[in-house]
């Protein structure tokens, strides 16, 4: 591990080791391509770290920067972070090329813990999918990264989700299946063309991806290249 540059990014970064981002900074500068990355983004970085008022908003950065280490870990994507902010638009969290040719965007999200005995992953997940599907980029493929609670990850999560979703809308509209407004399942539809994969995964208290799920929208628009497709698999299940 390259201990002095990994000691100037926290530095640069986060000020010191008593920031809660401090300890995930150290466990990806294994690799030498995430300090590379994160070099070149530490204004970005640094900035939202020291706008970031609550645990979620941390967690949140936490989460965009866990998805660009699995990612930059392979020298054959290139990465770049919030591509499109500069110019004052809104856009993914990740913008990626996979071996100079074939460029794909990310977009990270996290589901919050929720209290209360019901498991409602399935509702939340059916939340962002409405939510977030729908803003996806066209003219290229896209790739919905959600971070989800430890042991919430399973293979029926998804389906679940799109069962809610399609359950909202229409004179069948299930009153029994409530949270998922009717609206966002029609941006889920209108959208779904645009998502080519959703990568589920929780996150460890150093931020390393387990628990993995790559679900595969057969309706995709731009299908996800079948290499980054059995990368994200591979690497984010070894953690």
């Amino acid at each position: 591990m390259p201990v002095g540059r990994t000691d100037d990014l926290v530095a640069l970064v986060c000020g010191g080791d008593s920031h809660p981002l401090a300890p995930a900074l150290r466990g990806w500068a294994d690799s030498r391509s995430w300090l590379a990355f994160a070099e070149a983004h530490a204004a970005k970085i640094r900035k939202k770290a020291r706008l970031a008022s609550s645990e979620g908003e941390l967690h949140d950065l936490i989460a965009e920067l866990a998805v660009a280490a699995l990612l930059v870990r392979d020298r054959r994507f290139s990465v770049v972070y919030e591509p499109h902010r500069a110019s004052g638009g809104r856009g993914p969290d990740l913008g990626v090329t996979f071996k100079t040719h074939t460029p794909f965007h990310v977009e990270v999200t996290r589901l919050r813990p929720s209290g209360g005995e019901e498991d409602r992953t399935a509702l939340r997940l059916a939340r962002v999918l409405g939510d977030k599907t729908g803003q996806l980029p066209p003219g290229a493929a896209n790739v919905l990264a959600v971070i989800v609670p430890p042991d919430k990850v399973g293979d029926d999560l998804i389906p679940a989700a799109l069962r809610r979703l399609g359950r909202s809308t229409g004179p069948e509209a299930d009153p029994a299946s409530p949270g998922v407004p009717p609206e966002a399942a029609r941006a889920y539809a209108r959208g779904r063309p645009r998502l080519s994969a959703a990568l589920l995964c929780s996150l460890t208290p150093a931020g390393q991806p387990v628990e993995v799920r790559l679900w595969l929208n057969p309706q995709a628009r731009h299908p996800l290249h079948p290499e980054v497709a059995r990368y994200l698999v591979r690497a984010a299940a070894k953690g």
